[in-house]
């Protein structure tokens, strides 16, 4: 890992000086990303096609040629033990910074406002760490259309400060028996999620959020039901829980080598680095 410059945080639009931690992902070392829910009409793979910082970032494809298969994500699980949690401080109530970076290409025949979606994993004991009757599980997820994003503009990259932004909830799992599937409010931040735990339409499942559900990942995707093509890019996934642990994610083709005196940098272009997901 190595602190990424002054220049690329004011890129970031973060207007004090911090310093994080800047993760490579390349497919010699994807550390814990992988590509998951990969569909036959959809694919995602690291690309020289459309790079932000460095060689690459992380493209997106679909061609719709059945409904629902055009679905492809990217996503890193840092909770890796199924006895303990393992990062017990990365919690809802501690993020302090979340961003990412989306492109669209131009040459994209679906609807206007389909963008990559981001997404937080979540996990909930309800203080009863021994009971799983009562756990909750899914994600968080932020999507263009229901911050500002109608008809974003093409074939340029778009960073987005996602901290104040809108998240609709998917619940994967309920041992509380209100149900799974989609919680329909698309109009709370995360601030709204821990403090007042909005509900949905009817029907919808009916959980508790507080500052203490835990968040075990991060996921980037497109699709499904998308229709005709998409072609995209996401890049620079920043996650900070904190003051300390605070993490931006660069996805690059090759590895990307800074000598001591930060007067040049080199990229490892070795066949190697050609190697898809």
């Amino acid at each position: 890992m190595k602190k990424l410059s002054l220049l690329v945080v004011s890129i970031l639009s973060i207007q004090a000086v911090q310093a994080f931690d800047e993760v490579e992902v390349t497919w010699q070392f994807p550390n814990g990303w992988e590509a998951v829910n990969v569909r036959s009409d959809a694919l995602v793979e690291l690309s020289k096609n459309q790079p932000l910082f460095g060689d690459g970032s992380l493209l997106f494809a679909t061609d719709s040629q059945t409904n629902g298969q055009d679905k492809a994500d990217f996503q890193l699980l840092w909770q890796q033990s199924t006895t303990v949690i393992d990062f017990p401080e990365r919690t809802l109530g501690q993020i302090s910074q979340l961003n990412y970076a989306w492109y669209r290409d131009s040459m994209s025949t679906t609807a206007a406002h389909f963008i990559p979606a981001f997404r937080l994993s979540f996990y909930d004991d309800n203080d009863t760490p021994a009971d799983l009757a009562d756990d909750v599980a899914g994600f968080l997820i932020w999507e263009g259309i229901y911050n500002g994003f109608n008809n974003p503009n093409e074939d340029s990259w778009e960073i987005v400060d996602l901290i104040n932004g809108n998240f609709w909830a998917f619940v994967s799992f309920n041992g509380q028996g209100t149900g799974t599937g989609v919680i329909q409010n698309y109009n709370s931040n995360l601030s709204d999620w821990v403090n007042n735990s909005p509900t949905g339409q009817a029907g919808d499942p009916q959980i508790n959020f507080d500052a203490d559900t835990l968040i075990l990942g991060v996921n980037v995707g497109v699709g499904s039901g998308w229709g005709n093509t998409f072609t995209g890019f996401v890049d620079a996934v920043r996650v900070a829980f904190g003051a300390d642990d605070d993490t931006l994610f660069n996805f690059e083709v090759c590895s990307v080598l800074v000598p001591n005196n930060n007067s040049d940098v080199i990229f490892d272009d070795s066949f190697e680095c050609f190697k898809r997901f």
